[in-house]
């Protein structure tokens, strides 16, 4: 029987993260985290993809997991560019250290929720129950 945990719930009327039991095994979903946290948005795009990184990492706790039971990433930036391709592989390294990496995917995009942000991580995660 198909089990579903919702952690999280933000008042803009999503669930940050959403777990999905069934069988023994896990299945996580993380809604886009973006470069926001302690009621400010990182001054830069390399702070804003750590921040983002950071909250995807405490997302993943919440429901038992970590950035090792990732199989899926993707990611949305707003002009996207080398300079911010490189900045997010330089932020995502600094969790993702496993020699297995998850499939991924980054995609350019003219805007996210609120005008200042740059840069916003969303993951799919499975795991066995424990």
């Amino acid at each position: 029987m198909l089990k579903k945990e919702f952690l999280n719930p933000h008042p803009m009327g999503f669930t940050n993260t959403v777990v999905c039991s069934n069988n023994g095994a896990k299945t996580i979903f993380v809604s886009g985290q973006v470069g926001y946290a302690e009621g400010r948005v990182g001054a830069s795009f390399e702070e804003q993809a750590q921040i983002a990184y950071a909250n995807l990492v405490k997302e993943l706790a919440c429901a038992g997991a970590s950035v090792h039971d990732v199989v899926k990433l993707t990611t949305y930036v707003v002009g996207l560019d080398r300079d911010k391709s490189k900045a997010n592989r330089k932020a995502k390294d600094h969790y993702f250290t496993q020699n297995n990496q998850p499939a991924s995917t980054m995609l350019g995009v003219s805007s996210l929720v609120m005008p200042e942000l740059l840069i916003e991580v969303e993951a799919t995660a499975m795991m066995n129950e424990h």
